[in-house]
């Protein structure tokens, strides 16, 4: 019958450089942060309200094979909820490893990249790309991740001694089920079709000038999206060279493409933004997410960053803030549950 009980921890996810590309077969270097997502599962009489999405990753686990029992779901974090920072990949992902850990399976680990993926996107109908799963689960101890969301490949890089993440949440939640993640992505689509390509990886600077001269609008989202990816390699690269410097001014110029040419920027946010670099020993910041509220990162040496903090909440009027926290990398779920997961 296996045991009553069962539990596990999830990270979540932060974007160094490769915003709204995952959607649109792009690169994301990103990595997953120690504060995360803890669900634990008990056998119950019948199921009870859980939750849209421990629901939907319940329902994802059974159109898998396998016998879930009605279980209940208590879930606790350090994670913030609504931040960009991949709460709800996290909890798709604990509440999987935390079920199969109940009932003694294993699952190799880019299934359950997808099983969370479908239990998001597919049942419980969040618009959401591939990112947010694969760095949850995949990321390596010390380091980074670079996915190509067109293939499906994975990469390593070393993570910059010395260099935290700070992050402040502006107060204002960001939705990725919300209009305006949903308009991006339609426009995306829309843009590529003017474009005449099959993936925006194909796209080459005469078809985005022909493009702009076209339909403005249209032609500075297929900008960002072509931009950000080859910002994305070259995010890669610093980091592989340890060059912090490098990395936080691709973190700005990705800041300046999404706030101009995506238009998912907030005045917070740049207000946010702009404190963060002006700290010395600030590399470069950037939001993180899909935008339109939630969270702005800064790459800053380590001694600086409760100074990065201080200006970062001081740049919101009111004390309207919703947190702020130093980030670390975290190993993935493929190396804290590695009894389950190959």
């Amino acid at each position: 019958m296996g045991a009553d009980s069962a539990s596990a921890f999830a990270p979540g996810r932060c974007t160094l450089v490769g915003e709204h590309v995952d959607y649109a077969d792009g690169v994301v270097a990103c990595m997953a942060v120690h504060l995360g997502v803890e669900v634990t599962v008990c056998r119950a009489p019948r199921e009870a309200d859980l939750g849209a999405l421990p629901a939907a990753t319940l329902q994802a686990l059974r159109e898998r094979g396998l016998d879930v029992p009605p279980l209940d779901v208590g879930i606790t974090a350090t994670l913030p909820a609504g931040a960009g920072l991949s709460s709800s990949a996290a909890l798709c992902c604990a509440t999987a490893v935390a079920v199969l850990r109940l009932l003694g399976e294993r699952m190799p680990a880019r299934d359950l990249c997808d099983l969370a993926l479908h239990a998001e996107r597919d049942i419980a109908g969040v618009p959401c790309g591939p990112l947010d799963q694969r760095a949850v689960v995949l990321s390596p101890y010390g380091g980074t991740l670079l996915l190509d969301c067109r293939d499906g490949s994975a990469t390593t890089a070393p993570w910059l001694p010395g260099h935290v993440l700070a992050a402040c949440h502006t107060g204002a939640s960001h939705d990725v089920a919300g209009e305006g993640y949903r308009s991006r992505r339609q426009q995306a689509d829309a843009a590529l079709h003017l474009l005449g390509a099959a993936s925006y990886r194909d796209v080459q600077p005469p078809q985005l000038d022909a493009l702009l001269a076209r339909d403005d609008v249209l032609g500075r989202r297929a900008r960002h999206i072509v931009t950000e990816t080859a910002r994305a390699l070259a995010c890669a690269d610093a980091l592989r060279r340890g060059d912090a410097g490098a990395v936080g001014a691709l973190m700005s110029a990705s800041q300046a493409s999404l706030r101009d040419d995506y238009e998912v920027s907030t005045p917070a946010l740049d207000a946010v933004v702009a404190a963060a670099e002006r700290v010395e020993g600030c590399r470069g910041a950037r939001l993180v997410g899909a935008g339109f509220g939630g969270t702005a990162v800064a790459l800053v040496e380590e001694g600086s960053a409760e100074r990065c903090l201080d200006a970062m909440r001081a740049a919101l009027p009111g004390g309207q803030g919703g947190g702020a926290w130093i980030l670390r990398p975290s190993p993935g779920l493929r190396a804290l549950a590695c009894d389950l997961l190959a």
